[in-house]
Formats: structure tokens, C-alpha cells, sequence
């Protein structure tokens, strides 16, 4: 029985697989992203929890004083309905209460997002071409890279235009984006550091840099960044084939990828085909 792969299933298992350690090297910082919407949920759930035991008994107060036509029976329900009325603020719960269900679906928008963002990122879909919008894609590597970049990370979005689209295998160029985040949240290290995305149209295409502040790439190590296995981090640190799998996603997807660096800016250059995107209704 022959078990060997094709060329093209082993380029497949070398994505996934280079996919994977990706996540890997963000697993806490997103398992930090998902835990905070999820905390502030169950906070504002709890404390809804007791403003709701407190509006119940208010109804069922309101309710009995409508129901019932014993005179004295109302002034004792009247004089409980005032006791509540000035051990709670009614109405400052009733306002609280709207603005916690609105930060919770707030919150839980955000888990939502995160999780389709992993289900996008994790899952290969090497036969799915299709129009994306590239702007959209940046947001959402992002938002699994956030706590990567946010404690040391200035990160700078310069758009030229307000969408650009392309067709793309959506997880192809998010893998590319998440190595470039990677490695440039590395280069800068545990210093404060800048993180420009910048996306331009020259000459019908498509032009997205990647601008990181960190230590630089060596002009003896610069011509074989892209080769495979080629690596200059420490015995079982990397792979040395994540700049080399972005190099082969990008031809993929009809574009070219190079890089300038000299020590404190290190810029990244992709060149990708663009297309008309889809005809929004009026």
C-alpha cells in the first residue's frame, strides 16, 4: 500500500501545520481575549440576576396594590412599594439594567467574532477562491494576535481606501498576515515598538506593507529569509518555513513579496492582483 503524498498534499500539511504553530504561539493571548468579554458577561449577568429578583417582587407589589380593594390591605402594600422605592433606585436599575445587556451582547459579539476568526483561520480551504476583502482580513488577524501586540505593540492602520478586494483563498492570505504580525511583534521584542499596516493601488494593484520598528533582518541573513527551513531563531524555536510558505501563498494568489530592512524598520512588500468587489445595493 502506498502512503506517500503528492506534492501538493504535502504543500498542504507543511500550511496546516505551519498554521497551527502559528496559534500555538498565540494560544494564551487569545484564551486572555475570549476570557474577558466572557468575565464581564457573567458579571453583568449576576448582577442582572439581582435586579431582576428586586424588579419582580416591584410588579408583584404593583400588581396586589391593583388587585386589591381592602383599603387597609393597599395602604400596607402602598407602604411596602415605598420602602422598595427608597431602598432601591427603580429607575437607575431599569437604566443600569439596559446598559448591562447591551455591553453583554457587546461582549458576546466579540466571542462570536474571535471563534470565527480561529474557525477561519484554522481551517485549510484550499478549493474556496473567492472575492475578500482585504481590509476585513487585517481586522480579524488582528483581533487573534490583539493580546501578542497590545502590551508593547503601537499598531498603525493606514488605508488608502475604504475597501480593497481580491480573489483569495481567505486562509491563505491570513496565514501570511499572521506570520508577518509574528515575527514582527519578535523583532521588536519586550521593547515599545511600532506596527504600521499600510495598503495603496499602484498600478491597478494591490500594495500592502508590513513596517515593524524592531531589531532589523542582517544583510548576510536578508537573500534567504524565504528559503526553506531557513531560520535564525534557536534549535526548536521555528520551522524556518513560515516565511517560506507566505512566499508560496503569495504566488499563488498572483502577487510577489520582498522586504527591505536596515536596523529599527524592517517593511515588508506585497504585491497582490485586485478586482472589482461585489456591487453593494442602493
Amino acid at each position: 500500500m502506498n502512503n506517500a503524498k503528492d506534492p501538493q498534499q504535502l504543500q498542504q500539511a507543511l500550511l496546516q501545520s505551519e498554521r497551527m504553530a502559528s496559534l500555538g504561539q498565540l494560544v494564551a493571548g487569545i484564551a486572555h481575549e475570549l476570557n474577558n468579554p466572557i468575565g464581564f458577561i457573567l458579571s453583568n449577568l449576576n448582577s442582572f440576576q439581582v435586579y431582576l429578583a428586586i424588579f419582580t417582587k416591584y410588579i408583584g407589589l404593583l400588581e396586589q396594590l391593583q388587585q386589591t380593594t381592602d383599603e387597609q390591605q393597599r395602604v400596607e402594600v402602598q407602604q411596602q412599594i415605598a420602602q422598595l422605592q427608597a431602598k432601591e433606585d427603580i429607575q437607575f436599575l431599569l437604566q443600569d439594567s439596559a446598559e448591562l445587556l447591551s455591553d453583554s451582547i457587546i461582549g458576546a459579539g466579540r466571542v462570536r467574532d474571535l471563534v470565527l476568526d480561529l474557525r477561519r483561520f484554522s481551517h485549510p480551504d484550499q478549493t474556496n477562491w473567492q472575492a475578500t476583502e482585504l481590509h476585513a482580513l487585517i481586522h480579524a488577524t488582528l483581533r487573534l494576535a490583539r493580546n501578542e501586540l497590545k502590551h508593547h505593540v503601537k499598531v498603525e492602520l493606514d488605508f488608502a481606501e475604504p475597501e480593497l478586494w481580491l480573489n483569495a483563498q481567505p486562509s491563505g492570505i491570513s496565514q501570511v498576515l499572521m506570520n508577518m504580525l509574528i515575527n514582527a511583534s519578535q523583532a521588536i521584542g519586550d521593547h515599545d515598538g511600532t506596527l504600521c499596516i499600510r495598503t495603496l493601488v499602484q498600478n491597478g494593484e494591490i500594495m500592502l506593507s508590513i513596517i515593524d520598528s524592531g531589531c532589523g533582518i542582517s544583510a548576510d541573513t536578508l537573500p534567504y529569509i524565504f528559503d526553506p527551513f531557513f531560520t535564525t531563531k534557536e534549535v526548536g524555536a521555528g520551522t524556518g518555513l513560515g516565511l517560506s510558505i507566505c512566499h508560496s501563498i503569495v504566488q499563488q494568489h498572483g502577487g510577489t513579496i520582498s522586504v527591505q530592512s536596515t536596523p529599527g524598520h524592517t517593511e515588508f512588500s506585497i504585491r497582490l492582483p485586485r478586482i472589482v468587489g461585489p456591487v453593494k445595493p442602493s
